[in-house]
């Protein structure tokens, strides 16, 4: 009886994975392969998602079909389910996904995990080659910060001019109070 329950537990889970609302469009899902890694290789990618608070789930791919054929937005992911298929999900560090997963290839000098499909910020992608450009899509907060970063120079500039132009008010009206007095 506690095995269904944790198999319902988990297919909700998984379902929710893929039925998320527009307004949490800085989630990401990426589908990928992670077969023929010994289980050390796949206990340090678990330990890196965790500390990055991303969930990992190895599924089956019929129970993954049926589920993302409910939701048509997802598509594209049907067309790649073959194999081990693993989902790694977060509500807002799909770059840091693909980060992970590049690390991992340089330490381990191999091309597992492999990039099946990925999902960020509305558009897919597909297979390593494009873990590269996903590394370095930047979130919302990360361009809000570059836009305030870059105004920051102009607002220092106009804020160093009204002080000069305080200091050149005051010069000003100083001399003047002092022309005035000398009149008298």
């Amino acid at each position: 009886m506690k095995n269904k329950e944790i198999k319902k537990k988990e297919l909700s889970e998984l379902v929710s994975f893929f039925s998320f609302e527009k307004k949490d469009n800085n989630n990401a899902i990426y589908l990928v392969n992670i077969s023929h890694l010994n289980s050390n290789q796949i206990s340090i990618l678990r330990k890196n998602f965790r500390e990055e608070n991303i969930k990992m789930k190895v599924v089956k791919n019929t129970l993954l079909k049926k589920i993302l054929e409910k939701n048509d937005k997802f598509n594209p992911f049907i067309s790649v389910l073959n194999g081990n298929t693993t989902i790694l999900y977060s509500k807002n560090k799909g770059n840091i996904i693909s980060k992970i997963i590049k690390d991992f290839h340089i330490e381990e000098k191999s091309e597992k995990p492999y990039l099946k499909c990925a999902y960020f910020q509305e558009s897919f992608y597909f297979g390593n080659k494009d873990l590269d450009f996903l590394m370095n899509i930047k979130s919302k907060e990360d361009l809000i910060m570059d836009i305030l970063n870059i105004l920051q120079f102009p607002m220092r500039y106009i804020l160093l001019s009204l002080n000069s132009l305080n200091n050149n008010i005051y010069k000003i009206l100083e001399a003047l109070i002092m022309i005035k007095k000398i009149k008298k």
